[in-house]
C-alpha cells in the first residue's frame, strides 16, 4: 500500500519503511505520531482519491533523527556602489520513518 501525504508544507509519496526528510517537527526523536493529511491512497493497484474515504485514513510515523540541512548561501550585489552582502543558513530537519499506512479496513 502506498500513499501521498502532506506534512510540513510538502507532499510526499510514501510506503511503509520509507524515511523522508521534512522541516523540523514538534515531535522529538523516538516519538510516534499520526499524519491525517492523506491526499491519495494506492490499494491493490487502485488509486483512491475519495475525500470521505481518505478522511478516515492516516499514516503512523516516527521521528528517527534530527539534523541540520545543507548550507544555503544568499548573495546580493549592486553595481557601481560597492554594495555586497553574503548570508547563509541551514534548515533544521527531522528524519521521519513511515511505520504503517492505516485505511478504513485496517
Amino acid at each position: 500500500m502506498k500513499a501521498i501525504i502532506g506534512i510540513s508544507g510538502k507532499q510526499f509519496h510514501v510506503e511503509p519503511n520509507d524515511i523522508i526528510e521534512v522541516f523540523r517537527l514538534k515531535q522529538r526523536k523516538g516519538e510516534q505520531f499520526e499524519i491525517k493529511n492523506v491526499f491519495a491512497l494506492e490499494k491493490e493497484g487502485q488509486i483512491i482519491t475519495d475525500r470521505d474515504y481518505l478522511g478516515k485514513c492516516s499514516v503512523i510515523a516516527e521521528v528517527v533523527d534530527e539534523k541540520k540541512g545543507e548550507k544555503i548561501y544568499v548573495f546580493k550585489k549592486k553595481k557601481k556602489t560597492g554594495y555586497k552582502r553574503k548570508k547563509g543558513h541551514r534548515d533544521l530537519i527531522s528524519l521521519v520513518k513511515i511505520i504503517k499506512i492505516q485505511d478504513v479496513t485496517s
